[in-house]
């Protein structure tokens, strides 16, 4: 916040705080002021028309249209709300100067002493519900302006007033000072206080409640809460407590039994913080109790882990799956390996499609997806013998030296889905270079594969793409990650 013009420095916070002040004390001052004033100077006109006071009845009829247009106008506009409410209030402060002139002089003394007095208050009113700016260029108007009249109506003004006027005008300003100071850092606190309860369930992933004791309804009250549909129950709060064990007690037993304990400890805003096994519903929990005291006692429950038994029976689940691939994986490549041979001799389509269906079985359910330096024209070759018939051709132009970092399994996947494209009796011919990136250039590919598994692994190796109707051109990623790729994703809608 700046000391000065106490304006924060997050130009994002200060526009959610001129939000809530316009919500909650701008608008709603200015809608009083227009509804009493309207009633007011619609009164005064009246009886100065009877009167047969034309001048009066017009200025104070010109100041109620004024007052009555500007507020219909913030009624029905909200961006302009937000934006001139403020400004709006200043203005009914003049307006409101505007009428105590016109009608000042028909006032003996008491009179006009319960009139300034009125008038101040209005005045007071809408100087604090102003930001600090306007609210102190008010105040510096409305002080000259008494000045002035009191120099040009009266002969009697000593020295002393002119002091106490200034006096009392730069106190005021202090005071609008400090009023705004407050207001915002109550104002921040408060929006601290909301970040927190947005962001601790973002950043505590386990199930948890926070809640406090409320002794009018003797009741748990809860503030806070995460479940992750962990407990089944429509009062979470309340089944857990009670219904869980903590050795021979209900955690709730516990609770009370160890705040009865550490209430005297004065030192410390924790009374306590603990770690223990708590039983529900037939699981064994590893739980953190803790309670601090500010206000009042508020507590915190936080379920760490679940039953040690059953995350044992998960651990030894996924050894044996994975067990189960890794023999799988032999398997595959031991039949890919006899097909090999068998496709030299003797080539049959039904045995390239299996072969081609059993590599990719093999790569789609590979678990490594670090990445991995490949060796291109290499994993080009090996490619193209699977993928050749005596009808097929496919070319490739491509250094012995071109390495780049990619995720093998997905590059393997990639040039798959694209040799399925090339149709009996056709050619086509590969180019890779390598400068700044890798980039590999594919013509006489009549159309690019529309399937699933392509569109993925372009959006996770593909760094940029273009297409004429000679070839299609892709620049592989420096660093491509096997999560999804929004703009990729653009990208390769724009490309089929």
């Amino acid at each position: 916040m700046n000391k000065y013009n106490t304006r924060f420095k997050d130009p994002n916070l200060e526009k959610q705080y001129i939000i809530h002040k316009v919500k909650v004390i701008q608008y709603p001052i200015l809608t009083y002021l227009t509804f009493g004033g309207t009633i007011l100077l619609l009164a005064n006109s009246i009886a100065n028309l009877i009167n047969s006071d034309y001048k009066n009845a017009l200025i104070k009829g010109a100041v109620m249209i004024y007052i009555m247009l500007q507020y219909i106008v913030l009624r029905r506009n909200e961006s302009i709300r937000m934006n001139y409410c403020n400004l709006a209030l200043m203005m009914t402060n003049f307006a409101s100067l505007a009428f105590e002139i016109s009608i000042y002089p028909q006032y003996d003394y008491y009179d006009g002493y319960l009139l300034g007095s009125n008038q101040m208050l209005v005045h007071t009113i809408c100087m604090f519900a102003c930001n600090l700016e306007l609210g102190i260029f008010s105040n510096i108007v409305l002080t000259i302006v008494r000045i002035i009249l009191v120099v040009k109506n009266s002969d009697n003004l000593t020295v002393q007033q002119y002091f106490y006027s200034i006096i009392m005008s730069l106190s005021f300003m202090v005071i609008q000072y400090q009023i705004e100071k407050q207001y915002r850092q109550s104002f921040y606190l408060q929006f601290k206080d909301n970040n927190w309860e947005i962001l601790i369930p973002l950043l505590l992933k386990k199930p948890f409640f926070i809640f406090t004791f409320n002794k009018e309804t003797n009741m748990y009250q809860t503030i806070m809460s995460a479940q992750k549909e962990f407990f089944n129950s429509e009062k979470p709060l309340s089944t857990f407590l009670f219904k869980s064990k903590v050795k021979q007690q209900t955690l709730e037993e516990y609770l009370i039994k160890k705040t009865v304990i550490h209430a005297n400890r004065k030192q410390s805003s924790c009374l306590f913080n603990h770690q223990l096994v708590v039983e529900y519903q037939m699981k064994k929990l590893q739980t953190s109790i803790l309670c601090c005291r500010f206000e009042q006692l508020i507590y915190a429950i936080i379920i760490d882990s679940e039953d040690p038994l059953l995350n044992q029976t998960n651990i030894k689940l996924h050894q044996s799956l994975q067990h189960f691939k890794n023999i799988l994986n032999a398997q595959l490549m031991q039949i890919n390996k006899v097909l090999g041979l068998y496709l030299q001799d003797t080539f049959s389509p039904l045995l390239r499609d299996l072969r081609i269906s059993l590599f990719e079985v093999y790569y789609k359910q590979l678990s490594n997806q670090k990445l991995q330096l490949v060796k291109m024209k290499k994993l080009l070759l090996k490619c193209i013998k699977i993928f050749e018939t005596p009808y097929t051709r496919i070319k490739i132009d491509c250094g012995e030296d071109i390495r780049f970092a990619t995720i093998k399994s997905t590059l393997i996947i990639f040039i798959f889905e694209i040799f399925k494209q090339i149709d009996k009796n056709q050619q086509v011919y590969i180019f890779v270079n390598q400068k700044n990136t890798t980039t590999m250039m594919i013509y006489g590919l009549k159309q690019l594969p529309k399937s699933t598994q392509f569109e993925k692994c372009f959006q996770t190796l593909i760094d940029k793409s273009n297409f004429t109707s000679q070839y299609f051109s892709f620049e592989f990623l420096k660093s491509p990650s096997s999560h999804f790729h929004f703009e990729n994703h653009n990208k390769y809608q724009q490309l089929i």
